[in-house]
């Protein structure tokens, strides 16, 4: 299994910021096929490779919640839209930190969202710099899905 065109699509939509293109790419791949696994791997990895640009080599537990409070600040008309705990401990795994506490998916999942946003605006990414990330992105999904 790898990650499809499709998913890949779904994802630079949604970055893109059109969540209308990006909930129809959606509702045609969940009326073909159940599995998304390569989508939440996809983001899953673009996650983790946009939290490395912006923090590493080093890093530090006071960055990490300084970063997910300014991108609370971002959603202060909606603050329960994303939970400190697990944008935290989400961004802290990305960058090789402890392994975070179990949380519920679909907070893990919007974290992750939120956070790639957010990230790839800090790092100023244009569309090429876009691309290049979801490219290698989708290799290290593609790497991921093969075990």
């Amino acid at each position: 299994m790898s990650v499809t065109d499709l998913e890949v699509f779904m994802l630079r939509a949604h970055i893109a910021g059109e969540g209308e293109e990006a909930q129809r790419a959606f509702s045609r791949q969940a009326a073909t096929s159940d599995d998304m696994s390569g989508l939440a791997w996809l983001v899953h990895a673009a996650f983790v490779i946009a939290a490395r640009r912006q923090f590493a080599p080093t890093w530090n537990k006071g960055q990490v919640i300084r970063y997910v409070g300014q991108v609370r600040a971002l959603l202060s008309e909606r603050p329960g839209l994303l939970d400190p705990r697990v944008a935290e401990d989400e961004l802290a795994s990305a960058l090789g930190g402890q392994a975070p506490a179990s949380h519920e998916i679909g907070a893990v999942a919007t974290a992750r969202l939120f956070l790639l946003d957010t990230l790839i605006a800090s790092l100023d990414l244009d569309d090429d710099g876009i691309n290049a990330l979801l490219s290698e992105a989708r290799k290290a999904a593609d790497q991921m899905l093969a075990r």
